[in-house]
């Protein structure tokens, strides 16, 4: 499991019988780096009902953390003791969600981020798709993303329903007009079934998805910035999981060279002291 990259905090001040919650997020992986976003309660409820929109319109498997209620029977903001105790449900609320990897990559979150996002960045992105493997009969595909204003390269699995879906929230969003055509189903047999028809659609697939970043305005929506973030985040958890996997893999081996080494010692005093 990994470390979790954020960590929250939250104050509070009273403007105008209001109050207000500062809620700081700092980088656990440089610490100097931290964003302080001011929101009154109702805006906060206003942020996470959009989360709820946006993981419907990608259609996501994901649960959000439990968001604290209204006080039923009198005003939050007219107790000192109720905001302390809003305040503190709050905190938990922003932990628990900033520790789900694929909300990082939503954009109504990013506001609360203090890192730099992909679109105050310049963009001219093509994707190849390498490879494909299957799993329990589902194909799954290997895009390679290349940004190539910065020739930043990055690695992301996708399926060819979880790109479908891409497609959908786009003509959801407004786009319908403007989107190249969908590769579609086979009316007859499975895809998977023959390494012909998975290397069609391969093609079909990096087709599409070129075409998609062809287009400026469809490329800046909130969709493929989505698209853009998680296929980053993807890829720099699956660098650090290798990397924790070779630390582990190094230090067995120098756990076992230890131990081959003190049997060894162990046994040259035993011989010697048969002597």
């Amino acid at each position: 499991m990994l470390v979790k990259r954020f960590k929250v905090q939250l104050n509070h001040e009273i403007k105008n019988d209001k109050a207000h919650y500062k809620i700081t997020v700092t980088n656990l992986n440089n610490e100097k780096e931290t964003k302080t976003t001011t929101n009154r309660y109702s805006e906060i409820k206003d942020f996470h009902d959009q989360l709820h929109k946006n993981i419907a319109l990608l259609k996501l498997q994901l649960q959000l953390p439990q968001f604290p209620g209204r006080s039923l029977f009198s005003k939050t903001n007219k107790n000192e003791e109720r905001i302390q105790q809003r305040q503190s449900e709050l905190e938990v609320y922003f932990n628990e969600l900033l520790s789900i990897d694929k909300i990082l990559s939503l954009t109504p979150v990013q506001q609360y981020l203090p890192i730099e996002t992909d679109q105050k960045q310049q963009m001219n992105i093509t994707i190849k798709i390498e490879n494909y493997a299957m799993y329990d009969d589902v194909v799954v595909y290997s895009l390679r993303f290349k940004n190539n204003y910065t020739n930043d390269e990055w690695v992301y699995k996708q399926r060819y329903s979880e790109i479908k879906n891409i497609h959908e929230a786009l003509i959801e969003q407004g786009f319908k007009n403007k989107l190249p055509q969908f590769p579609t189903r086979k009316l007859f047999g499975q895809t998977n079934e023959k390494p012909e028809n998975i290397e069609k659609r391969r093609e079909d697939l990096e087709t599409y998805l070129n075409s998609l970043f062809c287009s400026q305005e469809i490329q800046e929506s909130q969709i493929l910035r989505f698209l853009i973030s998680d296929s980053k985040q993807y890829h720099e958890k699956n660098l650090k999981l290798e990397e924790l996997k070779n630390s582990s893999t190094l230090k067995t081996k120098g756990d076992l060279n230890q131990r081959v080494k003190e049997i060894s010692k162990k046994s040259n005093l035993q011989i010697y002291q048969n002597k």
